[in-house]
């Protein structure tokens, strides 16, 4: 029997980072263009952009999609004609829609597949199969769905499912929150979301006006970790998986898609040889910057434990120092810093095959040439290594 082996889909909330995911192990990467996605605040790519990194995912034998998932009015439609037709040149290999109108503006004016986004929160196979109907080639399902629901939606579909398996979660009902719209004056299901829902909030009784539980965060979720679950995936036939994170770093993208990568892997291989164990490396997870962790409704309906109360902050024990944007033969490398880097350092390198080495920092050079013992973030900055690493690797330290 052969075996099973999902695809696993990355967040590219950067030409940069898009380009990180694809080096790492992502079979795809989803991107937002121009405009008509929900993350207005990433660095979202252009249309010279986008085609140059559909260019560069199919030299890799990869793909590209694109999010036109926001829940557009009048004045937004009227625009997206010309836009679907500017995609068209470009040439992702899909569009990400929740919207039905935007499907067949979609439809109408290119020949680009086209998923249906979590948004338009498919939750069983009725809604998945009116979606079938109007052309799509698979369903991301919504956040609330489990593993077994996934399953039965794509036997009786037929449809492709992608399902979300780690990174932030939205409190409310597959991501269609007003909270924004009331406190900053923001559309969050068309781009602007502020995440009120991860804010401090002091409760009352409504009734005498008293305060009764002080200052909590009472909606604030933590991040969806399923990578333990990759065999359960396996097994239910789940066709993608998907990773969130357009907003996220650099040393985020590159960890989170080495380890999945290499998880799915590891399943592969144990349906090929009987194996009952995965070595998931999860602890790894935890020094990324996170929220907590749960399955959110993979394995069971998510409640009260999947929400952090009491939260000072990110959990995060390994700091971003930089990224490697170049490297010659003789072992010199051009370095974006991110975080204050000294001679004396010894820092922790990433390589896109998810090995791990230690470099000491020995000797830097800024961008004039000129020796220096410290280098700043936002900076660019050269250095000898004393081991190969290639272009995208990341650097990173332990913190204490």
């Amino acid at each position: 029997m052969t075996p099973f082996k999902p695809s696993l889909v990355a967040p590219g909330g950067s030409l940069e980072k898009a380009k990180i995911a694809l080096t790492y192990g992502a079979d795809s990467v989803y991107v937002g263009g121009p405009d008509f996605g929900l993350r207005k605040s990433a660095d979202n790519l252009s249309f010279n952009q986008l085609e140059h990194l559909v260019d560069f995912a199919n030299s890799l034998g990869k793909s590209i999609y694109v999010t036109l998932n926001g829940f557009g009015h009048n004045e937004d439609i009227a625009k997206l004609p010309e836009f679907v037709t500017k995609l068209q040149k470009a040439s992702p290999h899909a569009l990400i829609i929740s919207d039905v109108g935007v499907c067949q503006i979609a439809k109408d004016y290119s020949s680009i597949a086209i998923h249906t986004s979590t948004q338009a929160s498919v939750s069983h196979s009725h809604a998945a199969l009116l979606w079938k109907s109007f052309g799509v080639k698979r369903v991301v399902v919504a956040r609330e769905c489990s593993l077994e629901e996934c399953r039965i939606i794509k036997e009786e579909s037929g449809l492709e499912i992608e399902t979300f398996v780690h990174g932030a979660m939205c409190v409310s009902y597959s991501g269609k929150c007003v909270i924004s719209n009331y406190t900053a004056g923001r559309d969050s299901n068309r781009g602007g979301c502020v995440q009120s829902c991860r804010h401090n909030y002091n409760l009352f009784d409504a009734a005498t006006g008293e305060e009764d539980l002080g200052n909590t965060h009472i909606m604030n979720a933590k991040d969806l970790r399923a990578i333990s679950m990759i065999p359960s995936i396996c097994d239910n036939q789940i066709d993608a998986l998907k990773i969130e994170g357009r907003m996220k770093s650099n040393l985020y993208v590159a960890n989170t898609v080495a380890l999945y990568r290499d998880a799915i892997d590891q399943a592969v291989e144990a349906q090929s040889t009987n194996q009952s164990t995965l070595n998931t490396q999860e602890s790894i997870l935890e020094r990324v910057s996170n929220r907590g962790f749960c399955t959110g409704s993979l394995d069971q309906k998510a409640e009260q434990n999947s929400i952090t109360r009491e939260w000072n902050g990110y959990n995060k024990q390994v700091q971003y120092l930089g990224t490697v944007k170049e490297c010659t033969e003789d072992g010199h490398y051009t370095i974006e810093v991110k975080s204050p880097l000294k001679t004396g350092d010894t820092v922790e390198i990433l390589k896109p095959d998810g090995s791990r080495v230690h470099w000491p920092i020995t000797a830097m050079t800024n961008a004039l040439g000129d020796s220096i013992d410290t280098a700043h973030a936002s900076t660019i900055v050269q250095i000898k290594g004393p081991s190969y690493a290639p272009r995208y690797s990341i650097l990173q330290r332990g913190l204490e």
